[in-house]
């Protein structure tokens, strides 16, 4: 999921609507969000083992990946990458 990043441009335009950069920002973020979330469940990051272990210490106990080298789901657990089973 490419969460677009926040873009500090005009919201309205004269008559109070969205301009047209806003409007692209809504569109982006609202189907980075789908893409990952439906009425079937959550759908976690897929990276390789390697693309894991070099994020892992930037994030917080608690995220969630599926390891695509190994098809295992996989989270950080006391600041430790752990199987999840």
């Amino acid at each position: 999921m490419n969460i677009p990043t926040f873009q500090n441009v005009k919201y309205t335009d004269e008559k109070g609507n969205l301009t047209s950069a806003m409007q692209m920002y809504n569109d982006e973020l609202n189907q980075a969000l789908q893409n990952g979330l439906s009425d079937n469940g959550w759908t976690v990051p897929q990276l390789t083992t390697a693309q894991i272990t070099a994020v892992s210490s930037l994030m917080p106990n608690g995220t969630l990946w599926y390891d695509t080298d190994t098809n295992q789901l996989k989270g950080k657990i006391n600041g430790v990458v752990t199987v999840i089973v």
